[in-house]
């Protein structure tokens, strides 16, 4: 008599895959390119203001992104 266990494969899901890695390539193009333009015009000392402060609005809406989707509850 055979004693076999069903076993659950647990798969990835392609699409979530691809999003993740597509997420990946973006936020790091786009530190790249906020590098390269940093670097030429010469560092954070000529930046301005409105610059700045689109910067730190994007900075936050990214952390509150990543709040709300730690604290929501996956359906």
């Amino acid at each position: 008599m055979s004693h076999s266990q069903s076993q659950r494969s647990v798969g990835i899901d392609p699409i979530k895959a691809a999003l993740g890695v597509f997420v990946v390539l973006g936020v790091a193009l786009t530190a790249v390119a906020g590098y390269a333009i940093l670097e030429s015009i010469e560092g954070l000392a000529t930046l301005s203001a409105e610059l700045g402060m689109t910067l730190v609005f994007g900075l936050l809406l990214l952390l509150t992104a990543f709040a709300v989707r730690r604290t929501t509850t996956i359906r």
